[in-house]
């Protein structure tokens, strides 16, 4: 709402933030309208919660994509590959 009524008021220029349009008015009524029900991160992190509560972390609790990990890994997996040949 707030960027709506913004863009409203740049497009109409100084007349737009002027008492005689009824942005001005709008304007003040939607600033603090952000904070009624909570700060964004309030939202984000609940939303996080809601996503989240049905997976389990990963073994270890090392991500998937750690990359240390993975190059570990692929050391033990591969090691006859990477063993040197004796030439």
């Amino acid at each position: 709402m707030h960027n709506v009524i913004d863009r409203a008021i740049q497009i109409n220029g100084s007349l737009g933030f002027s008492g005689d349009l009824p942005l001005e008015q709008m304007y003040r009524a939607a600033r603090p309208a952000r904070f009624y029900d909570g700060p964004d991160e309030v939202h984000r992190d609940s939303v996080a919660r809601l996503i989240l509560r049905d997976y389990a972390p990963p073994p270890g609790n090392v991500a998937t994509e750690h990359i240390p990990t993975r190059r570990a890994t692929a050391r033990e997996r591969f090691a006859e590959l990477l063993a040197p040949t004796g030439d």
